[in-house]
């Protein structure tokens, strides 16, 4: 078992009404299998990071690309649940069991990604 401290923080001081001060962390347990990697990204065929049958797991996925094109991440059932830009990315703790798999909208574009299995 290991642990992955997880930090969020949100400073703005015109996207709302208010100043906007937000920092929040977590102590997360990790266990094996994990992976960290950057992969390229089709726009012909979608690629799988994780098989729909992998347990739970944290989801982090970043697109580095330099091709100005959007990354979809999606279920396994083709749903789309986030576009990344360049420069984007997502942390999140995903659902048993769920499938993912990314897929460019134009053209091939680079991607970092890990999966931490839930401990």
């Amino acid at each position: 078992m290991g642990t992955l401290t997880a930090k969020l923080t949100l400073i703005s001081n015109n996207a709302l009404t208010d100043s906007l001060n937000l920092t929040l962390s977590d102590t997360l347990t990790t266990a094996v299998p994990s992976e960290m990697s950057r992969i390229f990204v089709l726009h012909s065929a979608a690629t799988v990071l994780q098989a729909a049958s992998t347990g739970t797991y944290y989801l982090y996925v970043k697109n580095i690309g330099t091709n100005s094109r959007v990354v979809d991440i999606r279920i396994a059932d083709d749903s789309v649940f986030a576009s990344l830009d360049i420069g984007e990315f997502c942390f999140i703790p995903m659902k048993e069991d769920v499938g993912i798999e990314l897929i460019s909208l134009v053209g091939t574009e680079v991607v970092e990604y890990a999966y931490f299995k839930k401990g």
